[in-house]
């Protein structure tokens, strides 16, 4: 008998796919279910019977996957709602009245049993789909007949006819650096050719397709000679060749990515950035700026920066503890432990045209230091504020105030500077020393003695009763002058500057005058000659006191 309701069937994809080795197929089943009389149609159930196996003409090995059930789009006083599920025992998915009722369908109304979620068997084929039906009514009015009406629906499995699942085998970010390799992957039938095409549109056939009636879904693989370093788009390419031509039917697209890419003729981008909110990277029309993830100016670190010149505010130690520079208009400063107190510069050498400091320090604590007051230069020792040494080649100055002058060495002579004048001494007591000089003008000298440069010259003593004049050998010495003017000369004789000339000796019991240069007596020329005081008329000879000059009458 032939059932009473009409039914039509659909699959979602319009052609079920067969599952293919590591890519399983699901699908999904409607049975339209619809009264085409003009009465109601009274039904106790509908079974849905699938094949179930991994034949070809199974639909699939798995029922208790497939999720099942009902939808309707009218309603009927006083039925309950109908339920659609799987019974184990009958092998079916069956509709019916969960109370065991019987329920209406109406005239001209429908409903749908929809079978989802389906695995799919691997072999392509048809496969028959059966459903029972009890029923009755209709425009006949027939009585619910307890044997079953069976109506018989098909549907198709198939095999894919074309490639799909065009894929980096792992992942599509190759890590170049750490030495891994591009694996492409795809699935197809194995009666087509395939090519790969590069980005540079190099096509390397990569399989050739296997002649003969029967298809066979085959996994397939291709890796390039080498990874790319930068993000590469590769072309699947499937047709047929013939002895003339080739034909490409398919393209499938996959793009891959270097972990640290690589661009030979360069990268053109307004920005970079590490992350939202990370640091960035700007390319303005002056350069380059960096910022740090709160939009501010950020830090660029490098082990070396050659630049032809940085413009900036401060250059600071890499610790919040190191030592910084700023540079104010007047220049530059250096600035100590991350605050403004001023640092220390160190340099192998400095060249200046002005230094403007308050002193200058050596390298220790206990080195000597220089400070400038207003008055000049002031040189201490030790670390401390005491008066240092000043060593040089040669100082040229317009005035030197020392207590004392010496030479280089502790056995050298001395200066020093006493109120009265200067006093020179050698080695370290204050034993007098030497002034030696080409000229000397002097007002006054006071001295011992004085006597000519090499030691072998005649000498001048300052007795206490005058002048004596010796020569290298300690004898008398002559004077030599053009005029002597004198208040009294004791001398045992006097003689005229020429040679053979007269001469006067001073005998005990006078005087006598000589000529020639002989012992005969000469003669003596004279105007007067009166002494006021005289003993035996003779003339007195007396000694007059130092340095009264001229001479006393009546002492």
């Amino acid at each position: 008998m032939p059932s009473l309701l009409n039914y039509a069937i659909l699959t979602d994809p319009t052609s079920l796919q067969a599952s293919q080795p590591g890519a399983p197929s699901t699908g999904t089943v409607y049975v339209i279910v619809s009264n085409t009389h003009q009465s109601e149609v009274r039904w106790d159930f509908i079974d849905v019977e699938i094949p179930v196996g991994s034949g070809p003409d199974d639909l699939t090995g798995n029922p208790t996957a497939i999720s099942a059930t009902i939808e309707k789009d009218y309603t009927v006083n006083r039925e309950p709602e109908p339920t659609f599920d799987w019974d184990s025992v009958l092998g079916r998915f069956r509709a019916h009245d969960p109370s065991g009722g019987r329920l209406t369908l109406p005239p001209e109304e429908s409903l749908v049993l929809s079978l989802e979620n389906i695995p799919v068997s691997d072999l392509a084929g048809l496969v028959r789909v059966k459903i029972y039906e009890r029923s009755g009514g209709g425009d006949s009015n027939l009585p619910v007949r307890r044997a079953n009406s069976l109506t018989t629906l098909g549907l198709v499995k198939q095999t894919p006819k074309i490639p799909r699942n065009f894929r980096p085998e792992t992942n599509s970010l190759v890590d170049v650096d750490a030495g891994q390799n591009l694996v492409l992957a795809w699935e197809g039938p194995d009666n087509l050719d395939y090519w790969i095409r590069d980005p540079q549109g190099n096509e390397v056939l990569v399989h050739s397709a296997v002649q003969g009636p029967r298809v066979t879904q085959q996994p397939y693989s291709w890796s390039p000679p080498s990874a790319p370093r930068r993000g590469t788009t590769y072309t699947l390419i499937a047709g047929t060749t013939t002895a003339t031509q080739q034909y490409q039917g398919y393209f499938l697209t996959t793009t891959v990515h270097a972990l640290v890419p690589e661009f030979d003729s360069g990268t053109r981008t307004p920005w970079v950035e590490q992350a939202p909110g990370k640091t960035r990277a700007t390319f303005s029309a002056a350069g380059l700026e960096v910022h740090n993830g709160a939009g501010a100016l950020g830090t660029v670190t490098a082990d070396r920066v050659d630049v032809d010149r940085v413009d900036t505010r401060a250059v600071h130690g890499r610790t919040a503890g190191d030592g910084w520079i700023d540079f104010p208009q007047s220049g530059l400063n250096v600035h100590q432990g991350g605050s403004t107190q001023l640092g220390t510069l160190s340099a192998d050498r400095a060249e200046v045209d002005r230094v403007n400091t308050k002193s200058v320090h050596g390298r220790n604590s206990t080195d000597g230091w220089i400070d400038f007051p207003q008055s000049g230069v002031d040189v201490h020792k030790d670390g401390q504020p005491g008066r240092g040494t000043i060593w040089a080649d040669r100082a040229d100055v317009n005035g030197v105030k020392t207590a004392w002058v010496q030479g280089p060495s502790d056995s050298d002579g001395w200066i020093e500077f006493p109120p009265s004048g200067l006093n020179v001494f050698h080695g370290q007591g204050k034993a007098w020393g030497t002034v030696w000089a080409d000229r000397a003008d002097l007002n006054s000298v006071t001295t011992h003695w004085a006597e000519g440069p090499d030691g072998k010259k005649s000498r001048i003593a300052f007795t206490e009763t005058g002048v004596k004049i010796t020569d290298p050998e300690k004898k008398r010495g002559t004077v030599v002058a053009g005029e002597t003017n004198v208040r009294s000369v004791v001398t045992p004789w006097v003689s005229g500057p020429q040679e053979g000339a007269g001469w006067i000796s001073f005998p005990n019991e006078g005087v006598d005058v000589h000529r020639d240069g002989e012992v005969s007596f000469g003669r003596i020329r004279y105007a007067s000659y009166k002494e006021s005081q005289t003993v035996n008329e003779r003339p007195v000879h007396r000694r007059l006191p130092p340095y009264e000059w001229p001479p006393r009458s009546g002492n």
